[in-house]
């Protein structure tokens, strides 16, 4: 029936549609937006008037509606000054999606015609997309910060919007601050040197400057990937070529700037696969540590949690994912959340090809798609086999499209990629996703789209064996989509190297506290062989065969515990917490008091939760404030799983 729903809406709309906009986005559309924003970061206030362009797509329209959340409206007028009338409503009042703006246009619009209207309208602290900090929640400590995280739907507290990756419009934005509280200004967006339109100066001070910004952005985008950062803020280029920078506070940016001194090459390595980078100038901003996710794609603007700093290089596979996110994500993306793999899988597989002709070592992109494939595993057993939330296609229907958000549409988007290229042949498909870019450039599509590009596209150019082909793509296509659980089909990324981690893994078990012979070997390992050795120690945790005395003889040999690389610090503690360890709870919650990063935070907050109840919720208290809305909605879902949470 799911299906026959799909197909009914795309033979009426073309592609699927989005469950999870309230806009009226099928009769109008945003074609460019000017956010004019007046930051109040010491009050966490912003004051805002944006002016939007629609284009009537329907027959006739006589109002607008918009995705908002947690927004104070002021007023809406037209361009002619004439003002509107609004109402807000909740269309799913048990929903924590936000609100419905409508707005009651002055006349009937006809196709093609455009609706020129502003609105004013306040952010402040309720929004989940802006994480207003203290200076003290800073590095520097001199000045407060801002930054913005509105992937996948909560754009919406930031603006009212038409709040779906179905729709891409240009936009442009005046920024004004105070110099007392920010140095500098950055969106996902090109500075401009033109002046834009400003309709509220605000009034001189003789405490502070009020300085101004501007910025445009050309090329069409999803509402999500609008992304603002402030605060005491430096930007430096990071190697020879003009194209990559750094953007971080003053104390940190020689650091990162060494760690990251490799960024032309990731560009040139993703390059040499997939065709040439059409943004311009590539900039990652290293945000403070509260940040919710590893990276954000915003254009541009790529965010990056200062854990993939790990000064080995072992964590820029993260800015390496981001990067290729200007190919798949940015410039195509997916039509709606239900098809988040036509984004997170193209670019994990972009990514280990990048990473394959960088590196040079297939071992280790092997022994990465095995990590991926754990941590997979472990989501579809945390949400249940049978639940829809294990497909490539999840049905988030009245729902936050963010619960739905697992490692599924990265790793087994990629397997289903991988197991194609496996059909067609590795030239060929890489020569087929050159072309399925330049076909869709800067639009919006569904999975049904890409299969019938990929069929036309093997059909076109004559592939040998193309009857046999298309019926191996089509026999499981269904399955790797729509099916729950497990991948239909089981890949094989097997390689001696893990065979060797698993043997290191057990001469500890069997050492029984004592130190192995081969203990050294650990230090030659690649990071992903240090990853495996932890997810190993884990499965002998969750089997009863991790002892008490083997945790103190590894940590003796490898000091884990005062390890730097957050990514296998958080392995590491998530393995001895399953073991039943609680010697080493004082260096757990510091370190959840250090990182904000969902991915790190959480395996740790799960394991420590099933161990103890009343320190886990402990340890989340001391550090409540420190974290994100994002993370904090989520480690509160892991310690009430079970339990009543202590409010």
């Amino acid at each position: 029936m799911i299906i026959l729903g799909i197909l009914i809406i795309k033979l009426v709309f073309g592609y699927e549609i989005d469950v999870n906009t309230f806009s009226n986005y099928l009769d109008v559309q945003i074609k460019h937006i000017h956010f004019e924003w007046l930051l109040n970061m010491e009050k966490k206030q912003i004051n805002a008037t944006t002016k939007y362009q629609f284009q009537v797509i329907g027959e006739s329209i006589n109002k607008i509606c918009l995705d908002m959340k947690d927004l104070t409206i002021y007023q809406i007028y037209m361009s002619n000054g004439i003002i509107v009338k609004h109402t807000v409503d909740y269309p799913y009042a048990d929903s924590d999606q936000g609100q419905r703006l409508n707005i009651l246009l002055n006349r009937e619009y006809k196709r093609d015609e455009f609706v020129i209207l502003s609105i004013k309208y306040s952010i402040d602290s309720r929004s989940e997309s802006i994480s207003f900090m203290n200076k003290s929640q800073t590095s520097t400590k001199v000045m407060p910060y801002l930054f913005t995280q509105c992937e996948d739907a909560y754009c919406r507290s930031l603006a009212p919007l038409q709040d779906t990756p179905a729709i891409k419009q240009t936009y442009s934005a005046t920024v004004i601050q105070k110099n007392i509280e920010a140095t500098d200004v950055f969106m996902s967006a090109e500075e401009s040197q033109e002046q834009f339109w400003i309709e509220n100066h605000p009034q001189i001070d003789p405490n502070f400057t009020w300085k101004y910004k501007y910025f445009i952005q050309k090329i069409p985008i999803p509402s999500y990937l609008i992304a603002i950062v402030a605060g005491n803020l430096q930007k430096t280029p990071t190697s020879n070529g003009g194209r990559t920078f750094l953007i971080s506070e003053p104390d940190k940016i020689n650091e990162y700037k060494e760690e990251l001194k490799d960024m032309e090459q990731f560009l040139q390595a993703i390059e040499q696969y997939i065709g040439s980078y059409t943004w311009g100038t590539y900039t990652i901003v290293i945000l403070p540590p509260s940040f919710p996710y590893g990276g954000m794609e915003n254009p541009l603007l790529t965010f990056a949690s200062p854990t993939i700093m790990t000064k080995t290089g072992s964590g820029l596979y993260v800015a390496i994912h981001e990067m290729a996110h200007s190919w798949f994500g940015n410039t195509l993306t997916c039509v709606n959340w239900a098809n988040m793999w036509i984004n997170e899988g193209f670019t994990v597989f972009l990514e280990r090809k990048a990473s394959l002709y960088y590196y040079q070592e297939p071992d280790d992109i092997k022994l990465n798609a095995i990590i991926g494939n754990a941590t997979m595993y472990s989501d579809i057993l945390d949400l249940g086999s049978h639940s829809n939330f294990t497909s490539l296609h999840p049905d988030t229907t009245g729902i936050n499209p963010q619960l739905s958000i697992t490692e599924i549409p990265y790793e087994k988007g990629f397997q289903f990629l991988t197991f194609l290229e496996g059909i067609i042949g590795a030239e060929d498909f890489k020569f087929m996703l050159r072309s399925y870019l330049t076909t869709y450039q800067y639009k919006s599509i569904d999975q049904q789209e890409f299969q019938l590009f990929l069929l036309r596209y093997l059909y076109q150019q004559q592939v040998d064996n193309y009857s046999t082909k298309r019926y191996q793509i089509l026999e499981y296509w269904d399955s790797w989509i729509y099916q729950p659980g497990l991948p239909p089909i089981i890949l094989d990324f097997s390689t001696n190297k893990l065979i060797e981690t698993q043997q290191y893994t057990i001469s500890y078990i069997i050492a029984k506290g004592n130190q192995p012979d081969n203990y050294a070997e650990y230090f030659n390992f690649y990071p992903s062989q240090k990853k495996i050795f932890l997810e190993e120690l884990f499965k002998k945790a969750q089997n009863k065969e991790l002892e008490l005395n083997v945790i103190e003889q590894i940590d003796k040999d490898l000091q884990l515990t005062i390890e730097n690389d957050y990514e296998l610090k958080f392995r590491w503690f998530k393995a001895i917490l399953t073991a039943g360890d609680k010697t080493r709870f004082t260096q757990i919650a510091e370190f959840l008091g250090q990182v904000g990063t969902c991915e790190i935070s959480c395996p740790v907050y799960k394991a420590l939760n099933e161990l103890d109840h009343e320190f886990a919720v402990q340890t989340f208290t001391t550090h409540y404030e420190f974290y994100h809305q994002i993370i904090r909605n989520s480690i509160q879902s892991i310690l009430e799983k079970n339990h009543q949470i202590i409010k």
